[in-house]
């Protein structure tokens, strides 16, 4: 008998979340492929990218605050595509988040963090 190995699944990053009031319906923004996990940004249309991870002059925090964590893999490079989007009041497990690549500065991830915290998004 074959022995199976079952792959990354959509929303195993989440730990915890408050039924029915973690999640919101967004739009992702036509050009992205993102995984499950991945934190995201308003492109400052109302519509959702991958978190650029751009840090304020002073390097301690985000220039554009995070609206929440893509609960499923998404495909939206042929159009504007809606989502699940979990923004408040969750756990999730750090090794499973998507973020921004680090600077050779760094900070880019406390900085995300700190941002989700605000969300009431703890990572553990």
């Amino acid at each position: 008998m074959p022995t199976l190995t079952m792959g990354p699944r959509d929303e195993e990053f989440i730990l915890a979340e408050i039924e029915f009031i973690s999640r919101s319906n967004k739009t992702l923004k036509l050009g992205e492929d993102l995984a499950a996990g991945t934190v995201l940004e308003d492109d400052g249309t109302g519509k959702l990218i991958a978190c650029s991870g751009d840090l304020n002059t002073a390097g301690d925090a985000l220039v554009t605050a995070v609206a929440g964590i893509l609960c499923r893999t998404t495909d939206a490079t042929d159009a504007d595509t809606e989502v699940a989007v979990l923004d408040w009041g969750a756990a999730v497990k750090d090794d499973f988040i998507v973020y921004p690549t680090e600077s050779t500065a760094g900070g880019e991830k406390a900085a995300v963090i700190a941002s989700l915290l605000a969300l009431g998004i703890k990572v553990r």
